[in-house]
């Protein structure tokens, strides 16, 4: 395995150059994380922690775990309108077991995108 080609920039503080880190190359990367981005993040850190440590120094981190909590949700999304279409809503008044059978189709979504899309290694 080869070292990571890193090149850092220095600031002086104080006499002493420090690296001259950020979490992002760009701003909008600077927002808030979501829940599916939270968790790629946090498996990446426990599971991972060359590659964190590399991309958290080459400023892509951020971006990338914003990618994955926008392609996480656009395919829970997608995959709960898929199963409804093929389960479709019960024809009942009781609010309480529409929003049972809609919660389950969600739950079943987010099962298989955490696998397939936020617990992977970037």
């Amino acid at each position: 395995m080869s070292k990571p080609n890193i090149n850092l920039k220095y600031r002086e503080q104080d006499g002493m150059m420090l690296p001259d880190l950020q979490i992002s190359n760009s701003s909008e990367a600077d927002q808030p994380l979501g829940r599916y981005g939270r968790m790629a993040l946090e498996y990446l850190r426990e599971n991972h922690p060359e590659r964190f440590t590399t991309l958290k120094m080459d400023g892509s981190l951020m971006e990338i775990m914003h990618r994955v909590q926008d392609e996480a949700t656009e395919k829970i999304e997608a995959l709960t309108q898929q199963m409804l279409q093929q389960e479709p809503l019960p024809q009942t008044e009781d609010i309480m077991e529409r929003t049972r059978h809609l919660n389950s189709l969600k739950l079943m979504a987010e099962e298989t995108v955490l696998q397939s899309v936020v617990l992977i290694p970037r």
